[in-house]
């Protein structure tokens, strides 16, 4: 390799133009007022563009993860006072012990940072109060205006901040790809999750944090300042308690001095050293707060992405995947919030977009340690992409998830540098700079106004549970959890049209053929079985529902408000039978008192009816099997011991 260089500058660059690589972006350079290489004027420009990109969210409200991550989250909704508890419990502790009483989730989710914001957005609107449910939901569904006003600012924050990691860092002498890569970045729309789902915050905390850490490391290796080491420190800290992908750092930092300040890669290793106490805190916090797995929910493949696979298909899957990402971010045509179990089956080494996808990134490993030995800049951002990549690859740990959108927005940076950069290089080589100046500028408007619309279309979508999955539906139609989300938004506007029997209906009965689609694709899936016995019961067919929730009782046992559904069934049984008793109707009596027993088996009023309603037709020795489970379960009874005497001796 290559030895440091008097300058720090690599040799390379000395020979192209004699600039100095290390610049400050925001000082004034000696150019035209008003110029597009002005770092203030694309400042601007980017976060005009990402208001108006997103503006249209300001009126959406919660949707997919926000319950779990704000509006079920009971250290959030303390405000202030909850967040002793936010650092030190894992992130979705709270919602997760309230609804299922343990984690149900694969993979720990230790991140902070996001939570804290919203426990202190939560403080200026109004801490939590024992308000009535609906009061509370109310409320709370009209503060997500404002926290997406703030996740849009914090969002145009952090790439005003790419924008001045990529000058300062990346392309010191080449302000406008700089540019072109923020704003390829500020305008993609696969971005539309992580920007119009408040709970995403995290991902838009995470890359402001690692920008600043990489602005600060390099200013620390100009200056030797120990403010700036500090400072560096603080920045990495932040960025790790964002999300784990800050992790990454560790390897794309000394990547980052071997080629941009043309340093040995030992010293380029040395100089990361200081950065692992930091890394280290974060470790000991993550490890003492994240809580493992409940017993048995790794068996579930809504946790656990390829439960159902072989090792061979895992394997090939997980390839395949990759290649999905890359597709999705030079066309991302069709988006959806969800990618699941079933909607990506699983594949073998016999298809072709396997092996298109191993070739593909092998392809880019082989890229990456070329130029990145050559100390080029587009091994730096293949090296981006692929670090993060490996990340969400479930290659070397499960995420709980096969695919995400949000998933693949840090390696998007990576892809980002990389088109820019290339872009540029193609028109470079026009002979008339005039001429390549003008499509530059041509094909840019076109890409930013395809990506306006598809992404000022696709907010739309995010506005709430409802529109979120009904539109998604038809775009991944074979995800349990879709169909599921999709029937559950059928059951809220049956809900809505309580008045019109009819109308009510129609929605409870689509619904049910969303729950049909979900329990066909994951038979096992309780939660589509809870609500699918929900929209029975109401559509007047308890039978139906109690069978539903029998197969809840068998699969999740410990399903939240299963109990309160079984009561209620129970009761309405018992009523049955109590109706048919009054009018001398013994079998339809003894077929709704059983459906009673069945549903509420531990209340003793269903065996006893039961019972009596036996010895009215003659029936003593199956009366005498329910009376003494009655007689079990209130020995005390009175009416019960008296039944029980006139059948004790039957054999």
């Amino acid at each position: 390799m290559a030895k440091k260089t008097k300058n720090n500058t690599p040799p390379e660059r000395e020979k192209k133009d004699n600039a100095p690589a290390v610049t400050n972006p925001s000082e004034k350079q000696p150019r035209e007022r008003f110029s597009i290489l002005d770092f203030r004027v694309q400042a601007i420009i980017l976060a005009v563009v990402g208001f108006v990109f997103y503006c249209n969210t300001f009126s959406n409200e919660s949707a997919f993860d926000d319950r779990m991550a704000i509006m079920d989250n009971e250290y959030v909704q303390q405000g202030i006072a909850g967040i002793p508890a936010i650092l030190t419990k894992d992130a979705y502790q709270s919602y997760l012990e309230h609804k299922n009483g343990s984690n149900q989730l694969a993979g720990g989710r230790y991140r902070p940072l996001s939570l804290i914001t919203f426990a202190i957005e939560q403080q200026f609107m109004g801490v939590y109060n024992d308000e009535p449910g609906n009061v509370r939901d109310a409320r709370i569904a009209e503060e997500m205006h404002t926290r997406h006003v703030v996740n849009v600012l914090l969002y145009i924050l952090s790439v005003i901040v790419l924008l001045y990691f990529l000058r300062y860092v990346v392309f010191p002498n080449q302000p406008l790809i700089a540019f072109i890569s923020a704003l390829l970045f500020t305008i993609h729309p696969i971005h539309t999750e992580v920007v119009a789902n408040v709970k995403s915050r995290d991902e838009i905390l995470s890359v402001l944090f690692i920008s600043l850490t990489f602005i600060k490391a390099f200013k620390y290796y100009d200056s030797r300042k120990m403010r700036d080491l500090l400072l560096t420190a603080l920045f990495f800290f932040l960025a790790l308690l964002s999300k784990e992908y800050a992790a990454t750092l560790v390897l794309l930092l000394p990547v980052s001095f071997y080629i941009f300040r043309n340093e040995t890669s030992v010293k380029s290793i040395l100089g990361t050293l200081p950065y692992l106490i930091p890394l280290a805190i974060y470790l000991f916090l993550r490890f003492a707060a994240v809580t493992t797995m409940a017993e048995g929910a790794e068996q579930n493949v809504m946790n656990n992405p390829y439960l159902f696979a072989t090792g061979a298909q895992r394997m090939a899957t997980e390839i395949m995947i990759l290649l999905n990402y890359l597709k999705l971010l030079i066309f991302p045509n069709v988006l959806a919030a969800d990618y699941s179990y079933n909607q990506i089956p699983y594949v073998d080494f016999s298809s072709t977009a396997v092996w298109l996808s191993l070739v593909a990134h092998l392809a880019f490993v082989a890229a990456m340690c070329v130029l990145v030995l050559r100390r080029q800049v587009l091994g730096f951002a293949i090296a981006f992409y692929l670090a993060n990549l490996v990340l969400i690859s479930n290659i070397l740990f499960n995420i709980g998830a096969p695919m995400g959108e949000r998933l693949i927005y840090h390696s998007s940076i990576g892809f980002c540098m990389a088109i820019a950069l290339l872009i540029c290089m193609g028109f470079k080589r026009m002979k008339q700079p005039s001429m390549a100046n003008a499509g530059l500028a041509g094909l840019m408007a076109i890409v930013v106004i395809l990506c306006g619309f598809k992404t000022i279309e696709r907010n739309k979508d995010w506005k709430n549970d409802d529109t979120l999955f009904m539109a998604d539906v038809k775009k991944v139609p074979n995800s349990v959890l879709v169909n599921n989300n999709a029937a559950a938004a059928c059951m809220n506007f049956a809900k809505k049209n309580k008045e019109d029997v009819a109308v009510r209906n129609e929605w409870f009965q689509k619904a049910v053929s969303y729950f049909d689609k979900a329990i066909a694709t994951y038979p096992k899936h309780s939660l589509s079985y809870v609500n699918r016995g929900l929209c029975y019961f109401n559509m007047g067919k308890p039978d139906m529902a109690l069978q539903d929730w029998d197969s809840v009782r068998k699969y999740s046992p410990n399903e939240q408000n299963l109990s309160k559904y079984l009561t209620v069934v129970g009761k309405y049984f018992y009523g049955q039978g109590r109706n048919y008793t009054s009018k001398n109707m013994p079998d339809s009596a003894i077929y709704a008192y059983k459906k009673c027993v069945d549903a509420t088996p531990e209340i003793p009023e269903g065996w006893y009816s039961l019972g009596v309603s036996y010895i009215a037709i003659g029936k003593k020795a199956d009366a005498k099997d329910v009376l003494k489970k009655a007689l079990q379960l209130s020995p005390n009874t009175p009416e019960v011991q008296q039944a029980y005497e006139q059948v004790k001796d039957v054999k």
